[in-house]
């Protein structure tokens, strides 16, 4: 999975960071299937495995972006929508 840094904004936008998780998606079919997963729990069991998932990123040293993108699944709509998109 690629992820490229920032100059101005390691972060980006919430735009931004859908798209770049989407990508990442679609070129890395695990990381498609993880995401998946994620999304379809509920609100609760999805939350508390997003945390521990950003724990371990941010542990590894993963881009601020992907881990931006990652925790932008907590809100149910981001959620919703990466199942739709995702499963088209």
């Amino acid at each position: 999975m690629k992820w490229k840094k920032r100059k101005n904004r390691e972060n980006g936008s919430t735009e931004e960071n859908f798209v770049a998780l989407i990508q990442a998606a679609a070129d890395d079919p695990k990381m498609k299937k993880q995401i998946l997963a994620i999304a379809a729990l509920d609100r609760f069991q999805r939350q508390s495995l997003l945390n521990t998932w950003i724990s371990d990123l941010s542990l590894q040293g993963a881009p601020a972006q992907l881990i931006t993108a990652i925790a932008n699944l907590k809100d149910d709509r981001v959620a919703e929508k990466v199942i739709e998109v995702l499963s088209a």
